[in-house]
């Protein structure tokens, strides 16, 4: 399920003018934001040039997904340890690691078989959350061509108005369980063990990323 997990949070990974109301983003936008970038996923991935594959989801990534609100607040507290070059170094690392994670994966599956159906959406003065169910048996039962019994995953898609009044993913949680707050705890563990000396940890941060990106690079040599 872990390629799941990166497949939809690249559906954090539409755009409409704003109207004049009391929320960020209306029921009605958020629905169509869900079902457009859906379909836009599902074609994305059908695409059998991996180059271009890469570059679909890419734009959909800095598109769709408001990567600078989430580098901010997974970095959290320790934003304000960090002098403005080396914030300016940390996002920009951020923007280069969140479209790698991705490509670590092997996305040569039928995206068309996965169900996706929106439960509910819920208003906030701020933000949206669309609550969402996924049920992808049917991919792992044409991967492994054995039945597999329906495995309903719970999602919930948090969205703003960002950049360029777009509506915007800043969350995704599955199952109850948010990637950002996961992100974040990562980060944190990653900071510590560099004795929070933020230089050491955004060294070791460019060595995952550089890393990352090498392994990208090889996938697109060997395809």
């Amino acid at each position: 399920m872990r390629i799941f997990k990166f497949v939809l949070l690249a559906l954090w990974l539409s755009v409409s003018t704003a109207q004049a109301s009391s929320v960020a983003v209306s029921s009605q936008e958020a629905r169509q934001w869900a079902n457009t970038k859906g379909q836009e996923l599902i074609q994305a991935l059908a695409e059998s040039n991996l180059a271009a594959k890469y570059a679909k989801l890419d734009m959909m990534l800095n598109e769709d997904v408001n990567l600078d609100y989430i580098s901010k607040f997974v970095i959290g507290k320790y934003a304000k340890q960090m002098t403005p070059e080396q914030l300016v170094q940390y996002t920009n690392l951020f923007q280069r690691y969140a479209l790698t994670l991705y490509k670590q994966f092997n996305l040569n599956f039928d995206a068309s078989s996965v169900d996706f159906s929106i439960d509910n959406i819920i208003e906030h003065k701020s933000f949206a959350t669309v609550n969402c169910s996924v049920d992808p048996s049917k991919v792992f039962e044409n991967m492994q061509g054995i039945k597999v019994e329906p495995q309903i995953i719970p999602v919930k898609f948090k969205l703003i108005r960002g950049t360029q009044n777009r509506i915007q993913a800043v969350d995704v949680e599955i199952s109850g369980v948010s990637l950002v707050i996961e992100y974040r705890k990562r980060f944190y563990e990653m900071i510590k063990e560099s004795g929070d000396d933020i230089d050491w940890f955004l060294q070791r941060f460019n060595d995952q990323v550089v890393a990352n990106e090498k392994v990208a690079y090889q996938k697109l040599l060997n395809r």
